[in-house]
């Protein structure tokens, strides 16, 4: 007869259970819909011209054109290598999979390093921060393995591989153009990574020109800066930022305006991360300046979409649980635990047309006074110095 599994045994097996039926019954529908919802027909189209010489830069379609580095076409290579379908379930498998991995590392340096209650730990942060990859993982976009790597740079900091770290920004870089948000406010704040990360980006500088034809590789440099200034004027109705919160309740403040607001913020949330660095633990520190980077994207990149905000997913999931161990914080816990399910809105077709647009910068807009009352909170430092 053999003995039952312990309890967190069970409990990571459950956690598992629903990762596993995430993914299937995402992919069951990638195979029954596979072009309905999905970004990956613009990455293999960049990829399979890039290695022919031609100029993946040539949409003249704002909202669905190659709008990232040369770089992410090469590393999207070896999957438009693969038979159609094989590589639309590998590279969301790839995808989840990271994020899966960022979630454990976050759970074990964050939440729990208890083994006994790690397992209950995964099991909550994966019931609450997945949801918000549901339609990022449907799509098949480059949004869930940055928000993964994202979380691995303030994880590997926790545990002081800076050598790690600074990997997990370059090739964040490499996939996603606004990863130099998180990239300079963990350099600004960590003086480490900094040699670290001029080495890691030369390295990713240097990947293009691999090409057959490096003439062809130096000017799609010139040719992506002139798309990505060309898309960044872009105003459509489909982002869902801060501007268009606003926008939401009948505001339409001028573009200089909107600039100016994102410069000052800018500085307000390095500020708030400097904060973070003097006044927390090495483990809320590197956590908290993940999630102003990530807060700071949700709010003011003006090409923010709601499939983004599973940047914030993780982090405000593992608030939650954080507070949900403290009993002087068990209502932060609930109205953070509400947030982060939130994200999952545009997974539900009649609560996304209700909540498109507005209710997930809201969410972010709200989640900043959270994160500077852990900044500065009483309940925290009274916490540290026990």
């Amino acid at each position: 007869m053999t003995s039952p599994l312990p309890k967190t045994s069970r409990q990571r097996c459950a956690a598992w259970g629903f990762l596993i039926l995430v993914f299937s019954v995402i992919n069951t529908d990638v195979i029954l819909h596979p072009l309905k919802h999905t970004t990956m027909p613009t990455y293999r189209l960049a990829a399979t011209q890039w290695w022919a010489g031609e100029d993946p830069y040539n949409s003249e379609r704002a909202h669905d054109a190659f709008l990232y580095f040369p770089q992410a076409a090469i590393i999207f290579t070896p999957f438009n290598l693969l038979p159609f379908y094989l590589g639309e379930i590998l590279w969301r498998a790839a995808t989840f999979g990271l994020f899966i991995y960022a979630l454990a590392r976050l759970n074990e340096c964050f939440l729990s390093k208890d083994a006994f209650l790690s397992g209950k730990t995964f099991l909550l942060l994966s019931l609450l921060a997945v949801p918000s990859s549901f339609a990022s993982l449907r799509n098949a976009q480059f949004d869930l393995p940055l928000a993964a790597l994202i979380v691995l740079t303030a994880t590997s900091i926790i545990r002081s591989q800076w050598s790690a770290a600074a990997f997990w920004l370059c090739l964040a870089i490499a996939l996603k153009p606004l990863a130099v948000v998180p990239l300079l406010l963990f350099g600004a704040l960590y003086w480490k990574l900094i040699p670290r990360l001029l080495i890691g980006l030369l390295v990713v500088i240097a990947l293009p020109f691999l090409h057959w034809n490096p003439a062809f590789a130096a000017h799609e440099y010139v040719r992506c800066f002139e798309t990505l200034v060309w898309a960044a004027k872009a105003d459509e109705a489909r982002y869902s930022d801060l501007a268009a919160l606003i926008s939401h309740l009948g505001l339409y403040p001028p573009d200089w305006l909107k600039t100016a607001i994102r410069v000052i913020f800018a500085l307000i949330y390095f500020v708030l991360g400097f904060a973070a660095t003097r006044r927390l633990n090495f483990v809320h520190a590197a956590w908290t300046i993940g999630a102003l980077s990530v807060d700071y994207l949700m709010l003011f990149n003006p090409r923010t979409e709601t499939c983004s905000y599973v940047f914030l997913g993780p982090f405000v999931a593992s608030l939650a649980l954080l507070y949900a161990q403290r009993p002087e914080r068990k209502w932060l816990a609930y109205l953070l635990g509400f947030a982060a399910l939130g994200f999952a809105c545009d997974a539900i077709p009649y609560i996304h047309n209700l909540t498109d647009r507005w209710f997930k910068p809201l969410l972010a807009l709200l989640f900043l006074p959270i994160l500077i009352e852990f900044i500065f909170g009483k309940m925290i430092r009274d916490t540290e110095s026990s």
